[in-house]
């Protein structure tokens, strides 16, 4: 018999993949362009890498140490446009005559967001903060009499921000923000910027000073 007050649910749906290019990071600012969105999306995965030693004294295992390394994200999208393209790669894209130049890489830190959802039809909006993505080649294949088609598989490698926020306990850097939809902040104010944790500060005060 399940224990009384917990919620059994898993993780079905994603959609509203955003990204923005970082401008300035530093221990005091965090800018970004404003957020465009991605491409559709299929799935965003991700894990983080840690790593541990233990030390023994007197016989035995006494200290164990922990570190932490960057968060990667799987993320499997549709095609996308050239220009887009371009604010990842950091190439340059002809507009105005749909031309993608294959100028040497020069990726920038980008900030990817996105919307997911549990069995229960929760929602929950994500920005993830400094990362940069790798991958998303194309792959062409001939028409036959099946139904196939290809996507883009990417890698998001995320790290923490210099820029440090005022937490419960002191201010720290940041790899992502997650916030649960239904509250203050709806999910169009949410993905108009890369929001922060002062941004829903200055939602609250702004509310109650309505009040």
């Amino acid at each position: 018999m399940a224990e009384a007050g917990i919620n059994f649910t898993n993780l079905r749906g994603i959609r509203r993949l955003m990204l923005a290019k970082q401008l300035t990071d530093s221990e005091t600012e965090l800018t970004y362009e404003t957020p465009v969105r991605f491409a559709g999306v299929k799935s965003v995965g991700g894990e983080t890498e840690e790593s541990s030693a233990t030390e023994y004294y007197d016989n035995q295992a006494s200290i164990i140490t922990n570190a932490e390394g960057a968060d990667t994200y799987p993320i499997t999208t549709s095609v996308l446009d050239d220009a887009i393209r371009a604010v990842i790669e950091g190439r340059e894209y002809d507009e105005e005559n749909g031309a993608y130049l294959g100028t040497p890489l020069k990726r920038p830190y980008t900030a990817i967001g996105f919307v997911a959802e549990d069995t229960d039809g929760n929602e929950l909006y994500y920005w993830i903060y400094k990362g940069k993505l790798s991958g998303g080649k194309e792959n062409h294949i001939t028409k036959d009499d099946g139904t196939e088609t290809t996507n883009l598989e990417w890698e998001y490698t995320s790290i923490y921000t210099n820029k440090k926020f005022e937490t419960k306990n002191g201010k720290q850097a940041l790899k992502f923000y997650k916030v649960k939809a239904g509250g203050k902040v709806t999910e169009d104010a949410f993905f108009a910027k890369v929001f922060t944790p002062e941004d829903l500060k200055t939602l609250q005060a702004a509310a109650r000073t309505k009040a």
